[in-house]
């Protein structure tokens, strides 16, 4: 990002004089976006605002979306009220500030996919599913991109059996989900990698023809169930970390159908290891598993309840300076396939634990003026980093 590195060259550690603080920042936020969007020069950015004072235009994701047009972009500024629901039924991007920085959440509710070519970056959001009735454009909806979002579940397909598809060339990459999530029949090529896992139940997969579940870290306490529902079908699993703190092993269900998993890694920081089981008709396959052995990473702490090490379940707010990049004398590095990385910075991506949106640099305060006179001027310096 070019344009986007100039904007934090510019701006780090100059003042700005402005009689209008906020005003000044915002303006400084437009330009930023502005010029991260510079080659698509017909898109027209659109920002949300709920916080007091605001003077946005629209203060709900649906009524931005509403007003948008395909191709827009809309800008979710954080807020501790959520933005609300929406029905994205045209091609839409969305983006918001992070999923778990300290008081920079940008949240919203449930999201309903009726469209193509929709992209969601560092929001939180409740739930998302797809809805074929109705729809403007019959589906199948195509290339749907969710990347550093925190989300409770996310639901690719209806639930139809094939032929009928609903969704396809669906990527989930650099997430938090922290509950149960599909991969039904009517959703075809599915990836999911370089996400954290942090629920029992964290995955159901009825379509294993074209779904990649891969570089993921699961963290989880003393039990977790993956499920594959089709008989007919084996559920693979690569590269993927099964992380605990059990004080007993805890153990990873197989359950319902056929797995086959190669080069994983399993570690327990509690006083238990981390056990595979077959489970109510599940069976799996194993090899090449870094059996427990420590990752590594640079920087968690097993002894706070929340963090990733922790015995809770993890949330990233919860210890800011975990850093799950690994030591360079980790097993991980060279664990995966072909002597590649495990887990979440595989082939070089670059994971960022609170959500930092890629490609959209931040705006943060480092200091300004405490007090001036009536009419004067507000000396402000501000620091703009791009991820």
């Amino acid at each position: 990002m070019k344009n986007a590195t100039n904007f934090h060259e510019h701006l780090t550690n100059r003042s700005i004089v402005s009689k209008t603080f906020t005003n000044t920042l915002k303006k400084s936020f437009m330009v930023c976006l502005l010029l991260v969007s510079s080659s698509l020069l017909a898109q027209t950015i659109i920002t949300i605002d709920n916080n007091s004072g605001s003077t946005t235009t629209y203060q709900t994701i649906q009524a931005a979306h509403d007003a948008a047009t395909a191709g827009d972009i809309i800008y979710v500024q954080p807020s501790g009220t959520s933005y609300g629901a929406v029905t994205i039924d045209k091609e839409l991007t969305i983006v918001g500030r992070s999923h778990s920085e300290t008081s920079k959440v940008s949240q919203i509710d449930a999201i309903i996919i009726r469209s193509s070519d929709v992209t969601l970056k560092g929001l939180s959001f409740s739930s998302l599913y797809p809805q074929s009735s109705g729809a403007p454009i019959a589906p199948p909806f195509e290339r749907l991109t969710i990347s550093e979002c925190k989300a409770s579940s996310v639901q690719l397909g209806e639930g139809y059996a094939a032929p009928t598809v609903t969704m396809d060339d669906i990527v989930v990459r650099g997430c938090v989900l922290t509950s149960s999530n599909y991969i039904y029949e009517d959703a075809t090529n599915v990836l999911f990698s370089n996400n954290i896992f942090t629920s029992g139940g964290p995955l159901s997969i009825y379509n294993t023809t074209s779904a990649v579940i891969a570089n993921n870290v699961f963290k989880f306490e003393s039990n977790l169930n993956l499920y594959n529902y089709n008989p007919s079908g084996t559920a693979i699993l690569y590269n993927n970390m099964f992380i605990s703190n059990y004080s007993l092993d805890a153990t990873v269900y197989f359950s319902a159908a056929d797995f086959n998993l190669s080069n994983n890694l399993t570690y327990n920081y509690g006083a238990g290891n981390v056990v595979f089981a077959n489970q109510s008709g599940g069976t799996y396959l194993d090899s090449n598993t870094l059996v427990d052995t420590d990752p590594l990473f640079t920087d968690v702490d097993n002894t706070i309840l929340y963090s990733f090490a922790g015995t809770g379940t993890y949330n990233p707010t919860t210890r800011i300076e975990d850093d799950l990049t690994l030591q360079a004398t980790s097993p991980a590095l060279t664990g995966g396939g072909g002597g590649t990385e495990m887990g979440l910075y595989n082939n070089g991506f670059l994971y960022n634990t609170i959500g930092n949106p890629k490609g959209i640099p931040t705006l943060d305060i480092i200091s300004y003026d405490g007090a001036v006179p009536k009419n004067g001027t507000i000396n402000v310096t501000i620091n703009a980093k791009a991820h």
